[in-house]
């Protein structure tokens, strides 16, 4: 239930204009009243999702890809940033930012980790063989900075599959890093879109050092700036199954005196609650019930940032938006195996 009542609380306007212009017309629905752009200066309003390589519904995997689409759409703030990750490559992310722009009413750039990421084995098949992770960003309020090629930088996440924690090889492994300069704010920021290796892929004994090193990689080349975002599909849960925090989450989780100053934008949302970690156990990710998407934030000079609207985007809430927006969805598919993390994240 807390989840729906915050959610009444972003959507309600949206919902009522929706059901006003039913009732006027059976057309009308087709047009439901749109979000706005975020020119608030106090705040960046982010997105992250794992997006499965955009999935139809006649796949081997089958999805609903554009159901999240219609929801980001009827925010009361559409993305400013959204953290991408299993992009097929440049012409699906390109295409997928065509459509955020033509959708949302605002122009979308994005950096991808790699233009034509090598083929990898999945059981879904052909659409699933290549993957790679993308930041996608609002031009029409950020700029890369003065130097183009000196403000996107990538890193390979790391596993251990016998030796030891080294590079990972698989290219849906490999992180983008992008520095922004916000001109409706005045302020510099560096964001990330990542995604670590499986366990079965070696990735679990290196929850640790991918955690260090992104944390650490979000610094360097001449990155930071105001606030400092990173995002994406960790592959690793913040609680272990006897309920303890993991150490790679204890240690960048700021809020829980984690010594890398990140802050949760959910852990932030459950503190409310007052169960924290049956609440974060409720804003669960992926289909099996696991939360191992994660959207964390530090202010550049240190502490943690303000995080308000944080939210786990559920299935039936794309499905609805999807109705509203088109008159008919395909409810037994969903936009992607996993829920998307949204939240306002305050300088």
């Amino acid at each position: 239930m807390r989840r729906t009542v915050g959610r009444v609380r972003a959507l309600g306007l949206v919902a009522a204009a929706a059901t006003a212009a039913t009732l006027l017309s059976p057309t009308a629905a087709a047009a439901p009243a749109p979000g706005a752009p975020n020119d608030d200066p106090a705040f960046v309003q982010v997105a992250v999702n794992n997006v499965e390589n955009l999935p139809t519904v006649g796949l081997q995997c089958p999805g609903d890809w554009q159901d999240l689409v219609y929801y980001l759409d009827r925010m009361p703030y559409r993305p400013d940033l959204f953290l991408v990750q299993q992009i097929s490559g440049r012409q699906q992310l390109n295409d997928y930012t065509a459509r955020l722009s033509s959708q949302l009413g605002e122009e979308y750039r994005a950096v991808i980790a790699e233009n034509s990421p090598k083929a990898m084995n999945s059981p879904c098949g052909t659409p699933k063989k290549y993957q790679t992770n993308a930041v996608v960003y609002r031009a029409t309020r950020f700029s890369l900075e003065s130097d183009p090629e000196a403000s996107v930088k990538r890193w390979q996440a790391q596993s251990d599959l016998g030796g030891g924690c080294t590079n990972n090889n698989q290219a849906r492994t490999k992180a983008v890093k992008v520095r922004l300069h916000d001109r409706v704010a005045g302020r510099d920021l560096s964001v990330a879109s990542l995604h670590w290796p499986t366990a079965a892929h070696g990735g679990k004994p290196c929850t640790e050092s991918n955690a260090r090193e992104a944390v650490t990689e979000i610094r360097e080349d001449g990155f930071g700036g105001d606030l400092l975002i990173l995002g994406g599909d960790t592959n690793s849960t913040g609680l272990t199954s006897a309920n303890n925090w993991r150490s790679w989450y204890a240690r960048t989780n700021g809020d829980l005196g984690g010594s890398y100053g990140y802050r949760d934008a959910l852990y932030a949302d459950c503190v409310a609650s007052g169960a924290v970690k049956d609440c974060l156990k409720d804003e669960w990710t992926l289909s099996s019930g696991r939360r191992i998407d994660f959207l964390l934030a530090r202010r550049g000079s240190g502490g943690l940032p303000t995080v308000t609207a944080a939210d786990t985007v559920e299935w039936n809430d794309g499905d609805q938006a999807d109705q509203d927006a088109t008159g008919s969805d395909r409810a037994d598919r969903h936009y992607s195996d996993h829920r998307a993390v949204t939240a306002r994240i305050h300088y």
